[in-house]
């Protein structure tokens, strides 16, 4: 018997989660991670890493029961084009819990990025590209599928099927991650020990022990390659930030777990290293225009930009908050917050 599509979600909101804002942060700010993790999910394609990578900001909108729609801006939509030249549409989306709709929304935001992306349409022709859709499942169990499948019936008694694949983040382990330069998936590294979470709780040392054991080795050895200059100081430092905005959001009421996965992210970015951070991420801005507030600042004519954010650099250092110094690499709202707050202070 087939499932019929409910019109009536009850109480259903398709609002944005911290793992969501995580995910998508790294798909628009890390192109090289990004395409690392398409080429994981769709064994067909294969991106180098420094291909074109458009982020697709827009609206779109889910239907509710009820004749209602829910909003949401999909940041994870992104058009890519290869060293070839052809140009591809991909949408991608994190799920957190399965609720049994995931594959009407993902069908639902297809057809909508596809006409406002990727239509051709005359008086008397229309021709939308659909986009290549993924998930990343950061739970699942033995029952989760590795793809799903959408089938789209026209007239003619003719229909095309697609399938959505499933990335599922418990078959990686550490060195998997690791050898395939799947960082993308390491804030979310967390969720791989959620089973063992209240064994931790109850204070369990072998289990803690473990824990610590395991969970910090993925961080060192990034740690290392980072030291070795294979990955970037501004990818090493966003990766560390989203995972402790990650391991806020999982392990919100577990106590202990919170203390002991935050002790070893904050042996992870050093006072020493701040200024190696911070300098790497201000030069990307100069030389490749990847810190939006300078570029703002130079299309405003504002000529002083660039010492601004020195001062503000040298401001923030002298009061030792070099948290704030890596969270405003690449983040233009934090950073114009911060030129505020430096602005007035001086007054």
């Amino acid at each position: 018997m087939k499932q019929q599509v409910a019109t009536n979600k009850e109480n259903v909101s398709y609002g944005s989660s911290p793992y969501d804002d995580v995910f998508r942060t790294l798909v628009i700010e890390h192109k090289d991670l990004v395409l690392r993790l398409i080429n994981e999910m769709f064994p067909g394609i294969h991106y180098e890493g420094d291909e074109e990578v458009k982020p697709l900001n827009d609206t779109y909108f889910v239907n509710q029961g009820g004749g209602e729609q829910d909003k949401k801006i999909t940041d994870s939509a992104i058009e890519i084009t290869g060293h070839d030249g052809v140009r591809r549409l991909f949408h991608l989306e994190c799920q957190s819990t399965s609720d049994g709709s995931m594959i009407i929304r993902m069908f639902e935001y297809d057809v909508q990025i596809a006409i406002k992306a990727s239509s051709d349409f005359s008086t008397d022709h229309l021709s939308v590209n659909l986009p290549e859709s993924g998930i990343l499942y950061l739970r699942s169990t033995s029952s989760t599928p590795d793809f799903m499948t959408v089938t789209v019936n026209v007239p003619g008694e003719k229909h095309v099927n697609y399938q959505v694949p499933i990335l599922k983040l418990k078959n990686y382990k550490c060195d998997d991650i690791l050898d395939r330069e799947l960082y993308f998936l390491i804030p979310f590294y967390l969720f791989n020990f959620e089973a063992e979470f209240d064994k931790i709780e109850a204070g369990n040392q072998d289990f803690i022990d473990s824990f610590n054991i395991r969970y910090r080795e993925i961080y060192e050895q990034l740690r290392e390659r980072y030291e070795a200059g294979k990955i970037s100081a501004r990818t090493y430092s966003k990766i560390i930030e989203m995972s402790k905005k990650v391991i806020m959001a999982l392990a919100s009421n577990k106590k202990v777990v919170r203390e002991e996965a935050e002790k070893i992210m904050g042996g992870q970015v050093l006072e020493t290293e701040t200024e190696t951070v911070y300098r790497e991420g201000l030069n990307e801005g100069r030389e490749e225009g990847i810190s939006e507030g300078l570029k703002e600042g130079r299309k405003e004519g504002r000529t002083e930009g660039i010492k601004e954010i020195d001062a503000l650099y040298s401001w923030l250092k002298a009061q030792n908050r070099n948290d704030d110094i890596l969270r405003a690499i690449g983040n233009e709202t934090l950073q114009n917050e911060l030129l505020e707050e430096y602005q007035k202070n001086k007054m």
